[in-house]
């Protein structure tokens, strides 16, 4: 299986919005999504010819790196696309002094990836995740990895 992986931009907003509806119940707009990356937010994206399969997006505040979202298609899961993602996102941010996100209290997969890539968890935002279809309310933790001192 041939992969590609590279920065994103604004003329990957289709697939990544598709890609996002599919994913996610809480997805977000294409309103939203543009202007995430015309206000300077990060994107890489990983694609199977012509079909987007994964993509990372996050935002620089200050010194720390806010991880949005981590997003793979259902059918490329556990392939090493979300980890080649993030290992892309960490060399770009090594003057950054950590890389945040949160995760869901439930979510003990995506918890257990990011404790082996090296995350901590640092705190709980109660309540974060608005209950959606098939989800009900819930709290978020937060995951921390610090990269330089």
């Amino acid at each position: 299986m041939q992969l590609e992986y590279r920065l994103g931009s604004i003329d990957d907003i289709e697939a990544v919005f598709s890609l996002n509806r599919l994913v996610f119940d809480e997805a977000w707009s294409k309103h939203v999504m543009l202007q995430s990356l015309q206000v300077g937010y990060d994107l890489y994206v990983c694609y199977q010819e012509k079909l987007l399969i994964g993509y990372v997006l996050s935002q620089d505040i200050l010194l720390e790196t806010q991880i949005m979202q981590v997003c793979v298609h259902q059918d490329f899961r556990r392939l090493g696309v979300a980890k080649k993602l993030m290992k892309m996102l960490m060399l770009t941010k090594q003057d950054m002094q950590s890389l945040m996100l949160e995760v869901r209290k439930s979510n003990q997969a995506a918890q257990t990836f990011y404790h082996h890539l090296g995350f901590a968890c640092v705190g709980n935002r109660p309540n974060y995740y608005r209950a959606t279809k098939t989800k009900p309310r819930e709290d978020a933790i937060v995951m921390a990895l610090e990269l330089s001192v």
